[in-house]
């Protein structure tokens, strides 16, 4: 795979960036949403519909920009793989007193105007941060494959078969030994709930966009591991590799979720639900009784 190098002059649109894998590109760039270009949240978009991919591109859903569950992934995220960053931009929330009191939010922005660029996280989240941390790092394979990694390296690249501009930001990128690691938190990393989740979250047509990456810049087939930790205690940690039939149907949902964007983008047609009246059946366990 090509070499993880900086460039001296970031471009400031995640469009302008040419091929390549590149370990400083800033997340406002990479996160940039851009009619064309192709990354996870865009393919699980137009798996909805087209109207939801442009509503989407276009800031014109009411999707929060960053729900609770995001920001604390995110933490996480920052905490695990880049430590050093962690501490710089992130902080426990002083003890500012009831937050419903004008003096008490007053005290609070105050603290945050002397300290530009931090974000807080409550004592509860900031503790239980640390002790998925720990688990992780207890955990010898999950802290062998995290060790010596390139975190938050992104990959841009040209789709062959669309010419769409593709991107993708990995977790951990370990070129030594050809494998991605993918940091998810979940309340159950059991094998039953995990399968879900993939299910639920397109995890398998993450895992088959990367590895589309990965193979645009000389690596076929590269292993990706998800590493999957629990949010209580006692903050278990899991390992998981989809098997084919699962990575084999993530590649068939993704070329399925570009050529539909391609077709909508030579179109410039962006349609909903059919116009139809559709039949519906309840789904299996509705007929349970119990």
């Amino acid at each position: 795979m090509s070499a993880i190098e900086p460039l001296q002059n970031l471009p400031a649109g995640i469009a302008d960036y040419p091929p390549g894998i590149y370990p400083d590109i800033p997340a406002e760039v990479y996160h940039q949403r851009v009619l064309g270009v192709v990354n996870k949240g865009a393919l699980d978009q137009i798996a909805k519909t087209p109207a939801h991919y442009r509503a989407w591109v276009d800031g014109a859903d009411d999707t929060p920009a960053e729900t609770p569950a995001l920001l604390f992934g995110r933490a996480l995220h920052c905490l695990v793989l880049e430590p050093e960053l962690f501490a710089t931009e992130w902080a426990e929330q002083p003890d500012f007193g009831n937050l419903r009191t004008k003096a008490a939010r007053e005290a609070r922005d105050a603290w945050l105007a002397e300290h530009p660029g931090i974000t807080l996280l409550s004592s509860d989240d900031w503790q239980r941060l640390h002790a998925m941390r720990e688990a992780v790092l207890a955990h010898p394979v999950a802290s062998a494959l995290l060790d010596g990694g390139q975190a938050e390296a992104t990959s841009v690249w040209t789709d062959p078969g669309t010419g769409l501009l593709c991107k993708a930001r990995m977790d951990c990128w370990r070129p030594d030994i050809g494998v991605i690691g993918d940091l998810k938190s979940t309340v159950d990393a059991s094998p039953a709930a995990f399968a879900r989740a993939v299910a639920n979250y397109r995890y398998h047509v993450q895992q088959a966009h990367y590895a589309a990456g990965a193979a645009a810049h000389g690596i076929e087939a590269p292993t990706f591991v998800f590493v999957v930790v629990e949010k209580t205690p006692p903050y278990a940690v899991c390992l998981y590799q989809l098997d084919d039939d699962a990575a084999d149907r993530g590649d068939e949902l993704r070329t399925r979720d570009l050529q539909r964007l391609d077709a909508c983008l030579q179109a410039d047609d962006w349609p909903a639900y059919p116009p139809a009246v559709n039949a519906l059946s309840l789904p299996a366990w509705a007929h349970r009784d119990d």
